[in-house]
């Protein structure tokens, strides 16, 4: 989910967010989903990311799991608190 990856990585938020919507875009160009499914589908992940990051026990475990993200990725430690 590009809202969670860019939630991670915030210096990389617009690049993510672009990926995310060119996948979403190239699903309707291979005739896999509609323009629709794609705008209903954004919706459904703003409401579910929203729910994660009201949880502290998911912000627990994304916590870790970005710290370990960019330290693979060689980008220092994220600064400042979510």
């Amino acid at each position: 989910m590009g809202a969670v990856l860019a939630d991670m990585l915030p210096e990389k938020r617009a690049e993510i967010m672009e990926r995310a919507q060119e996948y979403a875009f190239n699903r309707v160009i291979a005739g896999v989903h509609y323009p629709t499914d794609v705008q209903s589908g954004a919706l459904a992940v703003a409401a579910f990311a929203a729910m994660l990051f009201a949880s502290p026990e998911f912000r627990k475990e994304e916590a870790a799991a970005a710290a370990e993200l960019r330290t693979v990725l060689g980008l220092p430690p994220a600064t400042g608190t979510k």
